[in-house]
């Protein structure tokens, strides 16, 4: 070969150049896509170790969630078995506390039977007893006093805290309330030597009655027995927050850091012996309840050997909602003598009971016609041609007759319309409401005898005024 034909023409050449420049583009190019292919087996690789060790993670933390959840279910299960078994001792508690209450309602109605005729015969007793055994004769009054307050007092607390009373808010003039309770401790003040007053008060009140007036004779019954001479002022004030009724008095008083503690059960502060029965320490603190239960507001103020003044406030009632057919009731101390020669029937299934309320009745000058039925009483007073003036009835009488009925049937023999008493050892609210709304006087037992003389005088002048219209 001739050195022209051996060597390599310019097209030649520049033809090569281009060839290698694409055989590089192209590894190049396949250089790029095993890196990337490496690359990609690499991440592919990592994903598959991320996803072992995931896959044991999940593991673990189900079967740490499988023993959470079964120490869970054992929780719940015992939480379960812990709330059965409070549920259970919850309803026996209830039961026992409405067992414990229907008891002592019970047992107080037959402690009262006795009770109230041993207060009727002392009554009868203290009238007819000579200097020499008044003494005597006032400390057993002093004790009767104690028995019937300690059983009212385990009734109204046993009551209380079953959720046993329930209040009845109406509207009503705080002095037709004052009128009932006052006159009687002006009675009681009376023989202590003691001056009882009250401030009359036009205002209008709501409040539960029956439970206000509870509240009042606390305040008014340890005045009394705290207070060994001056008087005792029962009044009210106006507010902003409605209508104050106070008790003040002139007592032994009780020291500052002994305020607190007295509506404590059983809680007695003073140390005064002179004072005689110091009580049982439950008075304050049923006070303490009933006012928790009205949502009604405290105020004590008190200065040792000065006197203290209890008060409650009560919201203001409206005038025109006051139920028709009240009026207040004039004090014992303002009435005249209207038992005279009037005729009383009394009907009582308790024989003792029948004969304590005739000797009262006695002393007091009335003639009386005692039965432990409507139709013993009408034959005594159809017989012996007398017309009754009033009519006294116990409400369980024997054979499932109540009070009303036999009031009723001896009120059918006779024209003129006779004013009715019903008294009853039974506290029960219902009662209380069925009486009240025949508008009858209702007195439970044992009797007091202020009370009693009280609601006489007042049935009797009520009904003379009413036929002389």
């Amino acid at each position: 070969m001739t050195e022209r034909s051996s060597r390599l023409s310019d097209e030649e050449i520049k033809r090569l150049v281009m060839e290698n420049a694409r055989l590089n583009k192209t590894v190049q190019v396949l250089m790029e896509r095993v890196e990337r292919d490496m690359d990609q087996q690499r991440d592919s690789f990592s994903l598959f170790q991320t996803a072992i060790n995931l896959e044991k993670t999940v593991e673990l933390r189900t079967r740490e969630l499988k023993i959470l959840n079964a120490r869970l279910r054992e929780e719940l299960d015992v939480r379960e078995k812990v709330e059965d078994a409070l549920r259970i001792a919850k309803q026996q508690a209830e039961d026992a506390n409405l067992s414990k209450t229907k008891f002592l309602a019970t047992a107080s109605h037959d402690l009262r039977q006795p009770l109230n005729a041993a207060r009727l015969f002392l009554e009868t007793l203290e009238a007819e007893t000579d200097d020499g055994n008044e003494e005597t004769v006032q400390r057993i009054s002093t004790s009767l006093d104690a028995l019937d307050d300690l059983l009212s007092v385990l009734l109204n607390i046993s009551q209380l805290d079953a959720g046993g009373i329930k209040p009845n808010f109406t509207h009503f003039r705080v002095q037709d309330l004052l009128d009932r309770i006052v006159p009687e401790y002006i009675k009681t003040g009376e023989t202590r030597g003691l001056d009882v007053r009250m401030v009359p008060c036009s205002a209008v009140i709501y409040s539960d009655e029956r439970l206000l007036e509870t509240i009042i004779r606390n305040f008014l019954s340890n005045a009394v027995r705290y207070t060994k001479r001056g008087r005792i002022l029962v009044g009210c004030r106006h507010s902003d927050d409605g209508i104050m009724i106070c008790v003040h008095d002139t007592g032994i008083g009780i020291r500052e850091d002994k305020l607190e503690a007295i509506f404590e059960e059983f809680t007695q502060v003073h140390e005064d012996r002179s004072i005689g029965t110091r009580g049982i320490g439950l008075g304050l603190s049923i006070v303490d309840r009933i006012t928790r239960l009205l949502g009604l507001p405290v105020h004590v103020a008190s200065v040792e050997g000065k006197g203290s003044r209890f008060a409650v406030t009560v919201h203001k009632g409206e005038p025109a909602e006051v139920a028709t057919g009240q009026t207040s009731r004039p004090a014992v101390s303002t009435l005249p003598d209207l038992m005279g020669e009037r005729v009383i029937v009394v009907t009582d299934n308790d024989p003792q009971v029948l004969e304590g309320m005739e000797a009262l009745l006695r002393s007091w000058g009335c003639r009386t016609v005692a039965g432990a039925s409507a139709e013993a009483c009408l034959v005594n007073l159809i017989s012996n041609d007398l017309e009754p003036a009033m009519i006294i009835a116990d409400y369980h009488l024997d054979g499932g007759v109540n009070g009303l009925d036999a009031a009723a049937e001896i009120q059918a023999e006779f024209e003129a319309l006779l004013p009715v008493l019903i008294i009853t050892s039974d506290r029960d609210k219902e009662l209380a409401d069925r009486i009240a709304g025949k508008d009858i006087p209702l007195l439970y037992k044992p009797v007091k005898p202020a009370r009693l003389s009280s609601l006489i005088h007042h049935s009797l002048s009520e009904n003379l005024a009413g036929l002389q219209d």
